[in-house]
């Protein structure tokens, strides 16, 4: 049976059937009309009921969002496996990366989704509008361990290193903040500008910053 709208002084107030005994005043709800009152508006001139774009575009970001939040949900145990792996010795950190990689994929297509909708002018194309999450590749982060990330420093470059840090509190700042980390990210800005830092202040060779922010090289397998 078809939905329509009770108006009373020109504002939708809810919503009934034909069959009504009441007496109100109705108009028939317009197509793709889901419930939300906040989505449709009444045309007193026109005597008809209309979507309301923004009301619209409002339901559909929040199903994007919940869509989005499913999608991650679903990865939940992939990131739970790569990192129980890890930890014990039977993958590589690079494998979290890649889940890692793989979720904020999934974010930032919901972003762009959204962003697509506030673009659209028609409550229609709004109300058929889709997204994949894999609409956006996101390279995955390059993570090392703790242990892997000091191993890239000689052991005179360590030790050079730790003086600085006993002179200076800048260095003592950044070398306390790599070593509370779990594991340290290579495209972070401030790790980048840290080992810089250490080039440009001469406790690294020239070219050594470089060498030390190269990409991870792939461990062995057995």
């Amino acid at each position: 049976m078809k939905t329509q709208l009770i108006i009373i002084d020109g504002a939708i107030i809810g919503t009934t059937t034909p069959d009504d005994p009441n007496g109100y005043h109705l108009v028939d709800a317009p197509e793709g009309f889901d419930g939300d009152l906040a989505a449709v508006e009444y045309d007193a001139q026109a005597g008809v009921a209309r979507l309301v774009l923004a009301g619209v575009q409002a339901r559909r970001i929040a199903a994007i969002k919940a869509e989005a939040a499913a999608h991650l949900a679903s990865t939940d145990w992939k990131l739970e496996r790569a990192r129980e792996r890890e930890k014990a010795g039977w993958a590589q950190l690079a494998d979290v990366a890649t889940v890692l990689a793989e979720r904020e994929a999934v974010r930032r297509s919901s972003d762009a989704a959204e962003a697509a909708v506030l673009a659209l002018t028609d409550a229609a194309a709004v109300r058929a509008f889709t997204w994949a999450p894999d609409a956006v590749h996101v390279p995955a982060p390059r993570l090392l361990t703790h242990e892997q990330f000091i191993q890239r420093f000689t052991p005179a470059e360590w030790e050079a290193m730790t003086a600085a840090a006993r002179a200076s509190t800048a260095m003592d700042a950044w070398m306390r903040r790599f070593t509370l980390a779990t594991f340290v990210n290579l495209d972070d800005p401030a790790t980048a500008a840290g080992v810089q830092a250490l080039e440009l202040a001469g406790i690294l060779a020239n070219g050594r910053a470089a060498d030390v922010l190269q990409d991870p090289q792939p461990e062995p397998t057995t």
